[in-house]
């Protein structure tokens, strides 16, 4: 007992050792200038090698929380890889070694969507939230102030002033697609990770490092897509990253077939929901899993095409839509009157906007490189296509004046030929007259 007793203060004394050193290291700009400046330095030279727009062996899906990563998963990687392609689900950290990918082949195991960054620090801080608030509802036996605005309703839910300005919105949601992309996010495992993100926190001008860097990594990806540009982005995936997995199968000689689903894999994005007490969890969890074993009806041959692939998305995708939209509806249930729809966030006061847009100065900024990268791949895209096109255009054109031509170079080119195969049957006939004489 004294020895459980001692380790526990010994393991206090050494958590408040580390704050205090990384608070000190804080509070010093230019030993903090050094620490971003030396990392971003170490960052910014490490260079793709090859084309970097060619996919090599592995193919690392990194996506913004709640910008379509689930439609991407279950509509496009899912119809494009089997379960015995996909390695090892690697949220946290890289959980298998890259270089003995060919030998990590085994099924999958389910992943808790609470171990997922960032929701295993958000829900439980939401739900809590809510929680107390209902709670307190309840005490006050159901007389409580209702607005029109569900983004000021402090009885039902967190106002969005409060939220914005919380301490886990400041350490996980703002510029968090800067920090994910630059891998300086709360849960990543480098050493100096931590003392980094705490000294651009006290010092916002060193954000433009990290900015930097998250652009960098960005023009060296494969593929960008943007959310608002749904559709379009589906259409590039399925050409730049579809067709060379595509490409991949048939040079490998392995098939596209796709194998349905486990449970366990299916569970994985929806774990949270299962708490639900409607049941919508399990719903979903359900809905999700016949979306995955249709793929192989649709797309389950080893003449998958571009187009056939986006046929199925479309399929795909409908469906997925469908069964949100009603997970919404019932999730939204729970805070009624609160009411989150596109035409309450017009509510939204234009300072409390203005104030989010400063917040996040660095996603601005990075969103706007990210729609110039996007603008230039759909470009390079649209040229690819069009050569193609016109390579598939020349050759049947081709094809089509060989055969279907003009008279004018046609005909003369048909009678040298047949004068050419008289000549040669006469010469033959003449040649075996003269044997059969000189036999006789």
């Amino acid at each position: 007992m004294v020895y459980f007793k001692l380790g526990i203060i010994l393991l206090l004394l050494l958590s408040v050792s580390i704050k205090e050193t990384v608070s000190a290291i804080a509070d010093n700009y230019e030993q903090c200038e050094h620490i971003v400046k030396k990392w971003a330095s170490s960052s910014l030279d490490s260079d793709v090698k090859g084309d970097k727009h060619e996919l090599r062996d592995l193919l690392f899906f990194l996506h913004i929380p709640r910008t379509g990563g689930r439609t991407y998963l279950h509509c496009f990687l899912k119809k494009l890889y089997s379960n015995s392609l996909e390695c090892p689900r690697s949220y946290d950290k890289l959980r298998f070694n890259p270089r003995m990918v060919k030998r990590v082949r085994g099924k999958t195991s389910g992943v808790s969507t609470l171990d997922i960054w960032p929701w295993k620090y958000l829900v439980p801080w939401m739900r809590e939230d809510l929680f107390a608030r209902r709670d307190a509802r309840k005490l006050k036996g159901g007389a409580y102030l209702v607005t029109n605005n569900p983004y000021d309703m402090e009885d039902i839910l967190m106002p969005l002033h409060e939220y914005i300005n919380n301490p886990i919105s400041q350490d996980i949601i703002h510029n968090g697609a800067t920090f994910q992309i630059a891998g300086l996010t709360n849960n990543s495992y480098f050493v100096e990770a931590h003392d980094i993100r705490h000294c651009v926190f006290k010092h916002k001008s060193l954000g433009e490092y990290v900015l930097k860097v998250a652009k960098k990594r960005l023009d060296d990806m494969l593929y960008v897509g943007l959310t608002e540009k749904h559709r379009e982005s589906a259409t590039m995936f399925a050409n730049v990253v579809g067709a060379q997995v595509i490409s991949q199968h048939l040079a490998s000689g392995s098939s596209t077939d796709v194998a349905s689903n486990d449970d366990s894999e299916q569970s994985s994005s929806l774990s949270d929901a299962q708490h639900d007490a409607n049941n919508q969890g399990n719903d979903a969890h359900q809905m999700l899993k016949n979306i995955s074993s249709t793929r192989q009806d649709e797309v389950g041959h080893k003449n998958l095409t571009v187009g056939k692939l986006m046929e199925a998305y479309e399929s795909c995708i409908s469906t997925l839509r469908n069964t949100q939209a009603e997970r919404r509806v019932n999730s939204l249930k729970r805070i009624s009157p609160a009411n989150l729809s596109k035409e309450a966030r017009l509510m939204v006061p234009e300072a409390l906007i203005q104030e989010i847009t400063l917040l996040n100065s660095l996603d601005v900024e990075l969103y706007n490189y990210a729609h110039d990268i996007f603008a230039k791949q759909q470009s390079h895209m649209m040229q690819s296509m069009a050569y193609a096109e016109k390579v598939e255009s020349t050759f049947n054109s081709s094809a089509y004046a060989d055969f279907y031509g003009p008279p004018s170079w046609k005909f003369p080119s048909l009678l040298a030929i047949s004068g050419f195969l008289l000549f040669l049957f006469i010469f033959i006939f003449l040649s075996s007259r003269r044997t059969s004489k000189v036999k006789l």
